[in-house]
């Protein structure tokens, strides 16, 4: 029996919830003062999917930088993965750790993801 995250069970450090008990990326905060709803608070479409689509909702993506395609599985780890999502490639703790710690043409995943298209949740 699978037990449902709610604000009161989360175990993940790195989700915060709003005063209306939505769940955000409290280490990478939304700015949606800044940066407006368009891409959930961050500045590019690469941001938003990662930081909140992947992280903090909990989807599978895809999407392409430089012309190669990349596949990431959300399964409590963060799973660098392949086209059918069934080999693991690279494993990291978390989807978040995945994003901070995952390197793609020698930089990390966040420093390319304004440079990311085709990035889209599965």
């Amino acid at each position: 029996m699978e037990t449902e995250i709610t604000q009161k069970n989360d175990p993940r450090n790195y989700i915060g919830y709003d005063l209306m008990g939505f769940p955000f990326n409290r280490r990478y905060p939304p700015n949606k003062k800044m940066f407006g709803e368009t891409y959930y608070g961050y500045p590019t479409k690469g941001e938003g999917v990662l930081l909140y689509d992947y992280v903090v909702m909990g989807y599978d993506v895809e999407f392409t930088y430089k012309g190669e395609k990349y596949y990431l599985l959300n399964d409590g780890e963060g799973v660098l993965t392949d086209e059918k999502f069934s080999l693991r490639k690279k494993v990291y703790e978390s989807p978040m750790s995945l994003v901070e710690n995952l390197v793609i043409d020698g930089k990390p995943l966040l420093q390319v993801a304004p440079e990311i298209t085709d990035i889209e949740p599965v």
